[in-house]
């Protein structure tokens, strides 16, 4: 199997990060980002995985999740979701812990490790809705720190 990353995308929260500069090169993503103002705990991760199969228009939804970043990471348990930030703080310089001081982030070259995508997975075009947020997710109370869209191709041998 195989994944080719043909998109990503993030939309900024001004009030949270000067910069937040992220692209993908060669199936793998780096950014660069300027946190402005600390993220104390209680923010929150929602994120949305879509597929489109090879003759079909429209994404569906596969699979939803909403967890709270920093009760994740304290948590010893092993889930998915821990082992894909675990790979990404390996490429970064991300925080593991809670809050997260403003500063100066980076992402360098970061792959999709196969080894953390299903195998029962199927061959078509994926699209990751990520949103970072506080308060109640969909509500007037949400508040939007920092959303991406990545758009990535599986090929199952």
């Amino acid at each position: 199997s195989s994944i080719s990353l043909t998109r990503v995308e993030c939309e900024k929260n001004s009030r949270y990060f000067s910069t937040l500069n992220v692209s993908a090169v060669n199936s793998t993503v780096t950014a660069d980002i300027e946190l402005i103002q600390t993220l104390k705990a209680g923010f929150r991760g929602h994120i949305d995985v879509q597929l489109r199969l090879s003759n079909a228009k429209k994404f569906q939804s596969l699979v939803q999740t909403d967890t709270d970043y920093c009760e994740l990471l304290s948590t010893l348990k092993d889930s998915l979701f821990r082992r894909w930030v675990k790979s990404v703080t390996k490429n970064s310089n991300f925080m593991e812990n809670c809050p997260v001081p403003a500063g100066h982030y980076y992402l360098k070259a970061w792959h999709v490790d196969m080894g953390l995508v299903p195998s029962y997975l199927l061959s078509g075009d994926y699209r990751l809705r990520a949103l970072v947020y506080y308060g109640k997710y969909r509500s007037k109370k949400q508040l939007i720190i920092v959303q991406c869209i990545v758009e990535a191709t599986m090929h199952n041998k």
